[in-house]
């Protein structure tokens, strides 16, 4: 479009934007099992939505200096989410915009902090297949080495390839709790001695299980141990905004101790408008999401959150076994949150993509090895029984040459 001449009335141009809405697939469907918003319930998204806008307009950039109140909020939900992944007394942490920000962060303090010490770049970061590209991205920004690792046959962390590949210049490690391609848990005590014994930097990223794990445990899940509490972990990302319920942008970087914020902060006075100092990427952003993150935390509480899980896992135990008593259909890994995904052995498993599309299931998809991708909320979680019905039908139908695949879809674009 060209800027316009004039203006147009308010109802006129909500109009046009909810016929731009009208033609975007829903952010949450009975048959969408893809991710990037996290459907808590109606109720939940109103409460939200109410708490984010009673800060929207409120920059967390001068929280420090005229908002005390919002200051007062992250300082609430950062002791929340250290008491909740068992941080140790020296803790402490930021809230950021997003994951992918809390993921640079860790990496940017873990240079600094190898140039603190005495180590010459380039620096090296040991990043296990199923990583997330965030960390990649880092590396490129900050002129660092990924050094992503093979495939495990047990879809985590490899902690022998890991070993092998630490050398005189790694200064950081990552692990997931859990990935997102496989929704398996690493074993961070096990990465753990390592990066303590080659004095890494550990980074647990949790922005996909931080909401869930916590309280598959208290419900009595068996998941490996990933939080703070373990000796060797430096620093552990969350996100808010995902099965926290929290409005877009909210993520958290927690840090086992609290003398390592030093090297993640950017400070800078040789300007004529003063100290400039942030602990985070960006500068100016809404608090919204930060109201709503705190606003989550105090109306569902442990007790919420736990019901919600428990919803959750539910239904992907019912799906995981769904598929498995399915000929030729296999899980990939354990997963241990709310992320699945399985191939076949004997047809072509994009084929059964392409069937279940049309019968309306709208899900993502993986490149290596080819897989379908399930992404679980509260939404779709209730249609597990008609979707393995349906996977059923469109197993029998691809075994009969029916559908043809394709090639396997890109998450992450834009």
């Amino acid at each position: 479009m060209t800027f316009p001449d004039s203006g147009q009335t308010v109802d006129e141009v909500l109009c046009r934007l909810r016929s731009y809405v009208e033609t975007d697939t829903p952010w949450h469907a009975k048959k969408m099992f893809i991710g990037g918003s996290y459907f808590g319930g109606d109720d939940i998204v109103d409460a939200s939505n109410q708490a984010a806008g009673v800060y929207q307009n409120h920059n967390v950039l001068y929280a420090g200096r005229i908002f005390p109140g919002l200051v007062q909020i992250e300082q609430e939900i950062i002791s929340a989410l250290l008491g909740l992944f068992k941080a140790p007394p020296s803790g402490t942490g930021n809230l950021t915009g997003g994951g992918t920000e809390s993921l640079l962060l860790a990496v940017k303090s873990a240079l600094n902090r190898a140039k603190s010490i005495g180590k010459k770049a380039p620096f090296d970061l040991i990043i296990p297949e199923a990583a997330h590209p965030g960390f990649d991205k880092a590396a490129h920004l900050m002129g660092a080495k990924a050094i992503r690792l093979a495939s495990s046959q047990v879809f985590r962390a490899d902690p022998e390839q890991i070993k092998a590949s630490v050398g005189p210049n790694t200064v950081f490690l990552a692990a997931s709790a859990p990935s997102f391609p496989f929704g398996v848990t690493d074993r961070v005590d096990e990465l753990a001695d390592i990066a303590k014994e080659s004095d890494l930097w550990l980074h647990v990223d949790a922005c996909h299980g931080g909401f869930v794990l916590p309280f598959a445990q208290q419900l009595g899940y068996e998941t490996p141990t990933f939080d703070l509490s373990i000796d060797g972990v430096t620093s552990l990302s969350v996100d808010l905004h995902k099965l926290g319920y929290a409005n877009k942008g909210a993520s958290a970087l927690l840090l086992a101790d609290a003398k390592n914020e030093q090297y993640q902060r950017y400070t800078f006075d040789n300007w004529p408008g003063g100290r400039y100092s942030t602990a985070g990427l960006m500068g100016s952003r809404s608090a919204g999401g930060l109201a709503s993150a705190w606003a989550m935390i105090q109306i569902l509480g442990q007790s919420g959150y736990r019901e919600i899980v428990s919803e959750i896992l539910t239904a992907r135990d019912q799906l995981v076994r769904g598929i498995t008593q399915l000929q030729g259909l296999s899980v990939l890994g354990n997963p241990d949150a709310y992320l699945v995904a399985f191939t076949a052995a004997k047809v072509d498993i994009m084929a059964v993509s392409e069937g279940m599309l049309a019968r309306g299931w709208v899900t993502g998809h993986l490149t290596r090895p080819q897989a379908i991708h399930l992404f679980l909320d509260r939404h779709n979680a209730t249609a597990i029984p008609e979707y393995l019905s349906d996977l059923g039908e469109t197993l029998s139908e691809v075994e009969r040459g029916l559908w043809a695949g394709g090639r396997a879809d890109t998450v992450y674009t834009r």
